[in-house]
């Protein structure tokens, strides 16, 4: 019996359920009539390694589920090429809803609060990637913390896997990058929002993207600044992009889970030895491919390499 050996490990510290529920004309206060367009497991993480399945990358995902969801995320995510391993704790599972009005094109999101983990729950997550960590291992850790994972514990976490020699990705808070960014991390993936409570700096133009994302070059090798329908900047030690797909607006029915997409297509590429630039801008890609589909975190590979073509990269 082979050994499963993932290229890249996925850390779901706080999944949820996300529900998406179609409301022509919603309206708050109003009694209405809707239909539910998708319930499925997600969250970050999860959404992050469902799309490198797709993208045929061998993806193991490790964290936490609240114990009545164990079996409804495994059977969902045990799907070569990606093995789910997540420890059961007290609790529920959190569970999101995201409203679509077709008639606005508006999206409304409705978020809850997660199960509450130990200091016991979170020395076994210790425990599994000192096994799985190894020099040729990338690892995401993507999302919130739940409530009893303290920012030390997250940077614990992080440590463990540097210390074995694994590249870290981590698309968190902006209070989460801030924390760590004296670890030296091989990545981070921030929005304007999560750039600028890291930096603790208002991030909005061009101007201050570029000058964040340069500042970051002694402390992280690779930032990729997301900016919605704007696209994506990136900033190595070498390098300085901004990226865009041209997207008709009526072709949208999803932006919930694009940023995991783009990381997942970062991510693959790297993986698959692409250059910096490929990688980017088969991300850009990605992000876009998802923005199509009605499933969060989702694409169809035919819309990404039509994408691809569309892919407009600029250096800094």
């Amino acid at each position: 019996m082979s050994v499963f050996t993932p290229k890249i490990i996925s850390v779901s510290l706080n999944p949820c359920i996300d529900r998406g529920i179609e409301v022509p004309n919603f309206t708050i206060g109003a009694h209405q009539v809707g239909a539910q367009v998708f319930r499925r497991p997600a969250g970050k993480a999860v959404n992050l390694a469902c799309a490198l399945g797709i993208l045929k990358i061998p993806t193991m995902i490790v964290g936490f589920i609240g114990k009545g969801q164990q079996e409804y995320f495994e059977r969902y995510l045990n799907r070569d090429p990606v093995a789910c391993q997540l420890f059961p704790v007290p609790g529920r599972t959190r569970e999101n809803i995201t409203i679509f009005d077709p008639v606005s094109n508006v999206e409304t999101h409705i978020r809850e609060r997660g199960y509450e983990v130990t200091p016991a729950d979170v020395g076994k997550l210790r425990k599994k990637l000192a096994i799985l960590c190894r020099k040729d291992t990338l690892v995401a850790f993507s999302g919130s913390l739940p409530p009893g994972l303290s920012p030390e514990d997250f940077i614990e976490l992080v440590q463990i896997c540097q210390m074995n020699e694994a590249r870290v990705c981590i698309d968190a808070s902006g209070a989460v990058l801030r924390a760590c960014r004296p670890l030296g991390c091989w990545m981070i993936k921030p929005n304007l929002s999560e750039l600028s409570e890291m930096l603790e700096a208002d991030v909005r133009d061009p101007d201050q993207i570029i000058t964040a994302g340069r500042n970051l070059k002694g402390t992280v090798s690779i930032t990729v600044v997301t900016v919605g329908k704007e696209g994506a900047y990136l900033f190595s030690d070498s390098l300085g992009l901004r990226g865009q797909v041209a997207l008709d607006p009526k072709e949208v029915k999803n932006t919930v889970g694009c940023g995991d997409a783009l990381l997942a297509g970062f991510l693959a590429s790297v993986v698959e030895g692409k250059s910096l630039n490929d990688a980017f801008a088969f991300s850009l890609a990605a992000a876009t491919a998802a923005a199509v589909s009605i499933t969060p975190g989702t694409f169809l590979p035919r819309d990404i390499e039509r994408f691809l073509a569309q892919a407009q990269i600029q250096p800094l």
